[in-house]
């Protein structure tokens, strides 16, 4: 087995599907951690043996091998492969620092499945995290030393931005970041889908309405200084045709919706844990 450090592997995958390899693609793109420090283990074989040839990170044998490699470990497997893939590395790990992104397995959860000198870090990453505009979410066990924090700050840093948040907040955060992607696509589908029965065609419509979402976007991060109320003010002229386009997006009670969706995603997130 190779020398855990620094020195040696910097990040291990223990499971590396989609948002493993975002985030490993992340860290290898911004040169905080390079392929070639990057080690993984996965329950699909093949598949990691691929990626490992084509990236040139270590492919590890099994999850306890995988352990001993890095100083720090990515838990990505699904949520309810959680507890057995910590209960088998387990034996491997000493003070290495654990991040996991499972939706739903709470700190205390973790915390129970790893030995007393372990860090511990739990985050929610999003879907746009895929593409390194995720919106991340961190919280770490009471006394953590802020090197913990630092760390995952750092990895997550690579895919998008990052906000820290007490875990009894986490829910409410999910619904937003979390499940928050999937309204906007649903909003954008129907914006689309709608323009083509004005009579566009669906390329015109999809670019007309992508774009117009990413600006929009833009314009409410980079004019901190006006309220969104004061920015959907200024594309609103008096008697116009958005005036007209909000009056019914107001009949059919848009805003009370949207926080109903997200009162539903949160409660349904405390019950999953």
């Amino acid at each position: 087995m190779e020398t855990r450090g620094e020195e040696g592997f910097g990040v291990a995958f223990l499971g590396y599907g989609r948002m493993a390899q975002a985030i490993s693609r992340g860290l290898d793109r911004h040169g905080l951690v390079p392929y070639a420090r990057q080690a993984a283990y996965d329950v699909l074989g093949d598949n990691l043996a691929r990626l490992s040839a084509q990236r040139g990170f270590k492919a590890a044998a099994g999850g306890r091998d995988l352990a001993g490699l890095s100083p720090t470990i990515i838990v990505a497997v699904k949520p309810h492969q959680v507890r057995g893939a910590l209960e088998e590395i387990r034996p491997a790990l000493s003070d290495q620092l654990v991040i996991s992104i499972a939706a739903g397995v709470t700190l205390g959860t973790l915390a129970s499945l790893l030995p007393s000198g372990a860090g511990l870090v739990r985050v929610i990453p999003n879907l746009p995290a895929l593409v390194g505009q995720g919106m991340t979410l961190i919280c770490v066990p009471d006394g953590s030393p802020p090197a913990s924090l630092d760390k995952a700050k750092a990895i997550f840093g690579a895919v998008g931005s990052v906000a820290v948040l007490a875990e009894d907040h986490f829910n409410e955060g999910t619904a937003v970041s979390g499940s928050g992607p999937a309204y906007f696509f649903l909003v954008m589908e129907a914006m689309i889908r709608g323009a083509v029965r004005l009579g566009l065609t669906w390329d015109v419509a999809r670019e007309l309405v992508l774009k117009t979402a990413l600006g929009s976007a833009q314009a409410a991060i980079d004019l901190p200084d006006l309220s969104l109320a004061e920015l959907r003010d200024q594309v609103t002229s008096p008697g116009g045709t958005t005036a007209e386009g909000l009056l019914e997006l107001e009949k059919g009670s848009i805003t009370a919706v949207i926080h109903q969706a997200l009162k539903a995603a949160s409660d349904k997130g405390s019950k999953l844990a």
